[in-house]
């Protein structure tokens, strides 16, 4: 998956740098509005006249670290007691031989790098945040990032160097998000990068997409009205002061294939798995907190016409949820099944 820039040691993106030529092509410019047709793609939170709160790159994809390390970790534990197991505990009479020697020495060393290597894995998305909120607040022209480190940035809207980002992962290849640049003084030097819009997949056009929805609202004199209609016919993510549970886990992992039904039954074992590390990581997390100096700058009026959460959604139904939750039931328990077929195949 693409988890370009997090790393539970608060690495991020290159910074210290100057603008690459290419950034400088693909600049989204504040005052132009996009062309695409606007969508949203599941990336708010919290809508109204005055702010509006988006997820972070990283939450479409959350749980496939989560069950990716959980599965590494396992196995290597797994794998260390079964050598020793064999070993020195199966009742065998031959004395141990150089050759067993060479394989403890040998593989107890790979075994840790790879438990290492789950935990890692792990780490990178439970004990961490549900999120990592970004708040555009329209009134005041400003925006705020919640860091991975709980410390949040604001950035005045027009000083952003917003452009096509582009990562490249093994799994999925080359992605794009809509990247932010905090400049210096010069104008030339990159000195913090931040996501404000990533879709799964993260192509370029709907990158465009995202960008003519979110232009209006910052820019647009009837951007409130405009962006408001637009998410009336979406749905905002359950994560504004409270944990997403696990009906909104499974919807938010099968979502990208709502609209082919039978490709979530294709892929129902990575995907199922992915649900359930999702709910595992969404469990472990702490909720995010908006400092109160950023809380008394964007005060919400409760009589405000255009206030949308989580709570105006309407139910998920049978393709959203039940049928994504079947496919669940018969992936994780296809790969549990599987499995068990190989454990027991290796103690024969």
């Amino acid at each position: 998956m693409d988890y370009a820039g997090l790393d539970y040691r608060n690495i991020r993106f290159p910074v210290n740098r100057a603008l690459a030529e290419t950034e400088r092509a693909s600049r989204y410019d504040q005052a132009q509005r996009g062309r695409a047709k606007p969508m949203d793609f599941f990336s708010v939170v919290r809508f109204n006249s005055n702010y509006m709160d988006l997820v972070d790159r990283w939450y479409p994809i959350k749980g496939f670290n989560a069950w990716l390390g959980a599965c590494v970790l396992t196995a290597s534990i797994g794998l260390i007691f079964a050598m020793y197991g064999a070993l020195f505990f199966s009742g065998r009479t031959a004395p141990m031989e150089a050759v067993d020697w060479v394989g403890v020495v040998g593989l107890t060393p790979l075994f840790l790098c790879l438990a290492w290597a789950g935990w890692w894995l792990i780490r990178t998305e439970c004990g961490r945040y549900t999120h990592y909120p970004i708040r555009l607040d329209r009134k005041s022209r400003k925006v705020h990032f919640f860091r991975q480190n709980g410390t949040v940035l604001t950035v005045p809207w027009d000083t952003l160097f917003l452009t096509l980002g582009q990562s490249k992962s093994p799994l999925v290849g080359t992605t794009h998000d809509l990247r932010a640049h905090v400049l210096g003084e010069d104008g030339e030097t990159v000195l913090e990068s931040f996501s404000l819009g990533y879709t799964f997949p993260g192509n370029m056009e709907s990158m465009d997409k995202f960008w003519a929805f979110l232009q209006p609202y910052m820019e647009a004199e009837d951007g409130i009205e405009r962006t408001h209609q637009e998410l009336k016919q979406s749905l905002l993510m359950p994560v504004d002061g409270r944990r997403e549970g696990w009906r909104w886990s499974i919807f938010r992992t099968f979502a990208p294939g709502l609209h082919y039904p039978w490709t979530m039954l294709l892929l129902c074992i990575p995907l199922g798995l992915n649900a359930v590390g999702r709910m595992l990581a969404m469990s472990t997390s702490k909720i995010p907190q908006w400092p109160e100096e950023v809380e008394r700058a964007n005060p919400e009026q409760p009589d405000d016409p255009y206030r949308l959460t989580w709570r105006d959604n309407g139910p998920l139904g049978w393709w959203e949820l039940y049928w994504p939750l079947l496919c669940t039931v018969i992936g994780v328990g296809a790969f549990v099944g599987a499995l068990g077929w190989i454990v027991s195949g290796l103690w024969r």
